[in-house]
């Protein structure tokens, strides 16, 4: 049966504060004409809300910020390799935990920046590294070599780059980088080249525009992710 004549079903976006994810998954389900009627709950505790979800016939359950999963729910590969789940949904074999942030960040870069060298700026997000696949190399900026270490060690081992602890050795590994993965905190303009590309996964100075060849702003990875969810629903696009 065509998707356009399913019965439709909530799909409900649990959260702590504004997120930008609803208003732009409503507009692809409008957009699309989707069975789906999404709606936003602001919760402290997301998993109280579970047993919920197959009784009330939930298409499934998002959640604004990534957390480590509950108990009896079935993991997939993303879920189980990151520890974190974004995307509960019901089904025959109960709960399955997706993450669909790592999902949307790997066909992002496998879209945009297939086999480039890549050097992460700001605080360490471990529970993405295994998702930058894509990318040929992988160095970070990191408060300690061990911390560095933690995280590249979730990359397979072509694609371990350097750890960077001052700011001479930030700025040597930026030369040789053609993305920048910016996770946050101060971005000093000596790491900026007209050759490199940003991808931004929080919001970013507008003056960094001028001075790199291209942004990605965090809206092109919300993008990404609204469409993993669809997808794991049921919905490619």
């Amino acid at each position: 049966m065509r998707p356009e004549y399913h019965k439709t079903r909530p799909l409900v976006l649990l959260h702590r504060g504004p997120s930008p994810f609803f208003d732009r998954l409503v507009a692809e389900v409008v957009g699309l004409r989707l069975p789906l009627f999404p709606y936003p709950v602001e919760a402290e505790d997301p998993w109280k809300a579970l047993p919920c979800l197959a009784p009330l016939g939930l298409a499934g359950m998002v959640l604004a910020e990534a957390l480590p999963p509950p108990e009896a729910v079935r993991l997939e590969p993303e879920a189980q390799a990151a520890g974190l789940v974004d995307l509960l949904v019901p089904g025959a074999g109960g709960l399955a935990g997706q993450y669909a942030e790592g999902v949307a960040l790997e066909r992002l870069l496998a879209s945009h920046f297939p086999g480039a060298r890549a050097l992460w700026l700001g605080p360490l997000r471990p529970a993405l590294a295994p998702f930058l696949r894509p990318l040929t190399q992988v160095s970070v900026a990191a408060g300690s070599f061990a911390e560095g270490e933690g995280f590249l060690a979730h990359l397979p081992g072509r694609a371990r780059g350097h750890v960077a602890l001052r700011r001479e050795e930030v700025a040597a590994l930026a030369l040789k980088a053609d993305l920048l993965l910016y996770a946050g905190g101060w971005l000093s303009p000596e790491y900026l080249q007209p050759f490199h590309a940003l991808l931004a996964l929080v919001p970013v100075d507008p003056a960094v525009y001028g001075r790199v060849h291209g942004v990605y702003p965090p809206e092109d990875l919300l993008a990404f992710r609204v469409r993993a969810v669809l997808e794991a629903l049921g919905y490619p696009l």
